[in-house]
């Protein structure tokens, strides 16, 4: 984990533009899973090719419609997109479609995010999988890894913190969906984490971690 000297309003890891999230609530998790569930069943829904989404996505994430074509406008406009812009907040909370879910997952249960990407067609893509830079005690780190297989995502160690990378942005979601199911779990140390003095059956002890009520 980073040490708190080294996270700076803008995180840590030597990215740009990006800005430190820290602890996510439970409320803002769910409500930043439902957007992004629903964003992605648009873009789904309304484009055709790899081209199309990449235009689509790209216009959501930057809060920016009126640059879609017209034909791709009309259709994202039926399927209900307009309801997702607001003149204050942008959509996703300025993060990027089918990454921006397991940041906010991450964030809930304790772990550290740095930075994300879901990859991009084109030269300004700085990864060619959907990637999630991270840091997370061992023994998060732990309970994640057999949640991360599942999903059919990986984890690897990169620029001195680690990535969870995934074929899609689909996986990404839906790991994400899976660690806000479970939140409960990293709440407290498993067992063979903690010191036999520390191995206490009662409330502090489940208390332990101040993660928000579930």
């Amino acid at each position: 984990m980073p040490d708190p000297e080294e996270i700076s309003e803008e995180g840590f890891g030597g990215f740009r533009d990006t800005w430190y999230i820290g602890h996510v609530a439970k409320a803002d998790l769910e409500a930043i899973l439902h957007e992004e569930a629903e964003l992605m069943r648009i873009v789904d829904a309304v484009a055709a090719t790899l081209d199309e989404f990449e235009e689509l996505a790209s216009a959501i994430e930057g809060c920016d419609v009126e640059s879609l074509s017209d034909q791709l406008h009309e259709a994202a406009t039926k399927e209900g997109l307009a309801a997702f812009f607001d003149e204050e907040i942008a959509p996703l909370d300025g993060l990027e479609l089918g990454v921006v879910g397991l940041a906010y997952a991450l964030g809930s249960v304790g772990c550290r995010t740095a930075a994300s990407c879901r990859s991009h067609i084109g030269d300004r893509s700085w990864s060619d999988v959907p990637v999630v830079f991270f840091a997370a005690p061992q023994w998060r780190l732990e309970l994640l890894a057999d949640l991360i297989a599942a999903a059919g995502c990986g984890l690897v160690a990169g620029r001195g913190m680690l990535e969870i990378v995934a074929p899609s942005i689909r996986n990404m979601h839906a790991l994400a969906e899976t660690i806000a199911a479970q939140r409960k779990r990293f709440r407290r140390k498993p067992d063979h984490w903690r010191a036999p003095s520390e191995r206490r059956d009662n409330l502090d002890d489940q208390l332990e971690l101040p993660l928000d009520p579930m």
